[in-house]
């Protein structure tokens, strides 16, 4: 059932979004009985999910986003994100590099 449910995913978002959007990740919820295929957008920061379609158990699509919210949810996960760097440094030498360089996060 699942290959069958991936590739009815895969379809659908070719016929209703174009090229814009991949199928991902397929997985079962066994609480509601429904199958999540992760909707997803290639972007030159890697691949952001952004939304899913949801199937029942009998295969049929019960829930898709729409263009627009799909479009919402990029836009506000491009703009969210923050390129980070993970530097390894001495204690002693952290009040000095958190004096030149604002933002810094101790882990």
């Amino acid at each position: 059932m699942q290959t069958e449910i991936l590739e009815a995913a895969k379809e659908y978002l070719i016929e209703n979004f174009g090229n814009l959007v991949s199928a991902g990740d397929i997985y079962f919820n066994r609480e509601n009985n429904t199958w999540y295929v992760k909707i997803v957008v290639k972007t030159p920061k890697g691949i952001i999910p952004v939304g899913a379609v949801i199937f029942n158990s009998k295969g049929d699509i019960i829930d898709v986003p729409t263009k627009e919210t799909l479009l919402h949810i990029l836009k506000t996960r491009l703009t969210e994100e923050k390129e980070r760097i993970i530097l390894k440094v001495h204690a002693k030498d952290l009040t000095e590099i958190k004096r030149v360089v604002k933002d810094v996060q101790v882990l």
